[in-house]
């Protein structure tokens, strides 16, 4: 799918550090605005009582439905399915004596609530603290936004970027995805009968990727005005720490400069663009009549 025009607003001093470093900042989850985003708050879409009895009782019918497929789950997990799949093909009504075996191991801690909901809980920070090793470059499909002009570019002093990716140079940038808006953050997996049947028999790697684009893209809809679009990149075990990477200069084709900005910065940072790329276009904002953002050639 073609991504729409994307554009990064910055203050006066990200424009003099982006133009003048000849790089983006890209941030940790823990400095966004969104406290929440890139982060889960649970793994299931219920409580964990109740997740607990469709995970300890549904993992037999789960079997049941899988009785020809191999399991892809790791040992000893894999040998203990593939010895339940031969039992319930010789006998289905096995099943039933097993439910119920189950359903006596209330004592167990592994269907103990509150270990449960401990364990979960701790399996949630894990997870927290896993998605700050990345670092991410966010950007919008507006350009004319005036709460984004407000709340990114210094309540309009600052400027907007246009980001065009050059794709016969392999830009990173081509990696844009946008964001799903959502009522609520989602859970890890939305169903718990779905994840018994991935965890056990699905493609365990699909299975990894597709959770962790439901964290990096989505957010709650109290940020639909911003239109994102996001480029996530995760550090290389034991690479020293960073938050800025290069672009091509080619790759900054428009500099919109700010309604309020103030004519000695929007000088400077004109003259910073043209050092990096001659051929950007400039483009100075305005209002109508009816107060909407608008934007003249300079």
């Amino acid at each position: 799918m073609k991504m729409p025009p994307l554009y990064k607003y910055l203050s006066v001093q990200g424009a003099r550090l982006t133009l003048g470093n000849r790089t983006f900042k890209h941030a940790k989850p823990s400095d966004f605005n969104d406290t929440e985003d890139l982060s889960i708050q649970s793994i299931f879409p219920e409580e964990t009582e109740a997740a607990l009895k469709r995970l300890s009782i549904g993992s037999t019918d789960v079997i049941l439905a899988h009785l020809n497929e191999v399991p892809t789950c790791s040992s000893p997990m894999r040998e203990k399915v593939a010895i339940l799949q031969n039992v319930f093909r010789r006998n289905p009504d096995a099943s039933a004596i097993i439910k119920a075996e189950m359903a006596k191991e209330g004592g167990d801690e592994i269907y103990n609530v509150e270990h449960m909901r401990a364990r979960a809980e701790a399996f949630v920070r894990e997870i927290n603290e896993f998605m700050q090793g990345y670092r991410v470059l966010c950007v919008t499909s507006l350009n004319d936004s005036e709460k984004m002009w407000s709340g990114y570019a210094e309540n309009h002093k600052g400027i907007a970027l246009r980001i065009e990716p050059n794709s016969a140079k392999d830009s990173k940038f081509q990696l844009f995805r946008p964001v799903t808006y959502r009522e609520k953050r989602p859970p890890l997996f939305e169903d718990t009968l779905e994840f018994i049947a991935g965890s056990l028999f699905g493609d365990q790697e699909a299975k990894r990727e597709a959770t962790l684009d439901k964290i990096i893209y989505a957010k709650t809809l109290k940020w639909a005005h911003e239109c994102e679009y996001r480029l996530a990149i995760p550090m290389l075990q034991d690479e020293e720490p960073w938050n800025t990477l290069p672009y091509h200069p080619e790759e900054l084709t428009e500099l919109y400069l700010g309604l309020a900005m103030d004519k000695a910065d929007a000088d400077e940072i004109v003259g910073l663009a043209l050092g990096v790329n001659p051929k950007i276009m400039i483009f100075v904002a305005k209002r109508n009549a009816n107060g909407i953002i608008g934007f003249d050639p300079r």
